[in-house]
């Protein structure tokens, strides 16, 4: 009796193990909130521990404008791009719990875009998930949960599956989403370290419309709380920035952020008119927002000099990481020589750290971006 009981017992506990796993299989199977997202978030996890000197967290301009493969080579920092697009500014204090949770940042830069939406963006559906459905699902992403999402919704966020259920319905959304994720795997570590662009010099396909920025008071609250908990960390080397865009702050919007930061003892530093970066507007941005590749290796060289010329970044790693950023730095290179040439013929197409320039990729990628546009709205199944 005590032994048909325990094989019933065996059984059961098997059927339950396997039930949840292909419950958590279909969960991540079945969802989707932005390709380039969900990359630029999970790639920073598989970073070796302790090994990034700098965090850049920010926006979409982070990884347009900065590369830090490119940086290292020039000046031997590592570093690493937490950024999404779209990302407001309540959330840079969880991006920053998320990055000096796994590394030991000696500066740490932001780019100060997130702080200059207001709740209308900043609260939206498909805004919150970009981040929240991307993280790794460890205590900061449960505490997370329970500070932004209000309880009778958090189940939701708990089980993926709930959401994205519905999904099913796009196989071949679905099939290419794993198709792009599988070619970002092949590697241990992404090589471009967080990256995206379009290949143009104006896009058509990608445009921003203009806006008089404002730092209203979403802005103001996220902004000080930022800073207070750089405090409270503890941190000494903290850098806001503001990456070159064709629509520029207004001097009372830029004063006022130097204020804010600066009374506040940290570093600000806005680098829209400065000249000697080299930026051209007509060759060197894709988009309003946004530098193309010529503009990202443009603005790399000099915040990495900026960098190492006003703060005391020691650079000193252990071999198998250098051997490996070396590597990163040689892709990273042939991978611009590319996007260089497709940028110039005006292409106008999305790259991110997970493309394969292969002839053969491309034209799959091509026939994604077909269906991707016909059967969807923007890259998220969340609205916005």
């Amino acid at each position: 009796m005590k032994s048909k009981m325990k094989k019933r017992m065996l059984k059961l506990t098997g059927l339950g193990v396997v039930t949840v796993l292909l419950f958590v299989l279909t969960s991540y199977v079945l969802q989707y909130t932005a390709i380039s997202s969900e990359t630029h978030i999970r790639n920073f996890y598989r970073e070796p521990k302790d090994s990034l000197d700098v965090a850049v967290i920010g926006c979409s301009e982070a990884y347009a404008d900065f590369s830090p493969p490119i940086a290292y080579d020039k000046y031997g920092f590592t570093s690493y791009n937490l950024a999404f697009e779209g990302a407001p500014g309540h959330f840079y204090s969880s991006m920053l719990d998320t990055f000096v949770s796994r590394q030991k940042p000696q500066l740490v830069v932001f780019e100060v875009n997130g702080f200059l939406y207001n709740d209308d963006h900043s609260y939206k559906e498909g805004v919150v998930r970009k981040w929240i459905d991307n993280m790794k699902k460890d205590k900061l992403w449960y505490d997370l949960v329970k500070q932004e999402i209000p309880e009778d919704e958090r189940i939701n966020y708990y089980l993926g599956i709930l959401k994205y259920h519905d999904n099913w319905k796009h196989p071949f959304l679905l099939a290419g989403r794993q198709y792009q994720l599988w070619e970002n795997y092949k590697d241990d570590v992404s090589l471009m370290k967080s990256f995206g662009t379009r290949t143009t010099t104006d896009s058509k396909k990608k445009k921003t419309p203009k806006r008089v920025h404002k730092l209203c008071d979403y802005g103001i609250k996220n902004l000080t709380a930022t800073i207070d908990h750089c405090h409270e960390l503890g941190i000494e080397n903290v850098l806001f920035i503001r990456t070159p865009h064709k629509d520029k702050l207004t001097p009372e919007v830029d004063e006022e952020l130097r204020k804010l930061i600066t009374d506040a003892g940290y570093d600000y530093e806005n680098f829209e008119n400065d000249e000697n970066i080299g930026i051209d507007e007509n060759t060197d941005f894709y988009n309003g927002d946004h530098l193309n590749v010529f503009g990202n290796e443009k603005n790399t060289i000099y915040l990495g000099k900026y960098i190492v010329d006003h703060y005391d970044i020691k650079t000193s790693h252990s071999e198998k990481v250098d051997k490996k950023w070396r590597e990163c730095a040689e892709y990273t290179y042939k991978t611009f020589d590319v996007l260089k040439k497709k940028t110039l013929e005006d292409e106008d197409d999305q790259y991110n750290e997970f493309s394969n320039l292969s002839d053969h990729t491309l034209k799959l990628k091509k026939k994604f971006a077909k269906y991707k546009n016909k059967h969807t709205e923007g890259e998220s199944s969340v609205k916005e």
